[in-house]
């Protein structure tokens, strides 16, 4: 029996000693290197754009019809002029809808561009 408990005990040590009594981290999770991915893949979409306007797409961030989608998710962010006020689309498939109601378009780019400071 005492050599049971001597053999539990040391077994005991012996595997702290190898794995460590130190409560390791936790991996990380994987939606970290999603994000990581996504911004790099969203940045060279943005990168693509004319250097004067990669500040107001950026700006913007998402799309003024498709408000969910990124700019840059579906490539190079596709540019329009409202009453002379560029805006930023997802894509050119966007472009008549943004353009049907003027007004509506250049409110919502303003509420992105005040959203992502």
């Amino acid at each position: 029996m005492r050599m049971e408990l001597l053999f539990v005990v040391a077994l005991s040590l012996g595997t702290c000693f190898v794995n460590g009594c130190v409560e390791k981290p936790a991996p990380a999770p994987a939606t970290q290197a999603i994000t990581s991915t996504d911004d790099v893949k969203l940045s060279a979409a943005i990168a693509k754009l004319p250097e004067e306007d990669r500040e107001a797409a950026t700006a913007q961030k998402y799309c003024a019809v498709e408000n969910k989608n990124r700019l840059g998710a579906m490539g190079m962010p596709h540019k329009i002029l409202v009453e002379g006020n560029p805006v930023f689309l997802c894509c050119a498939g966007c472009e008549d809808e943004a353009l049907k109601n003027s007004q509506a378009t250049l409110a919502k780019v303003e509420k992105l561009k005040a959203a992502s400071k």
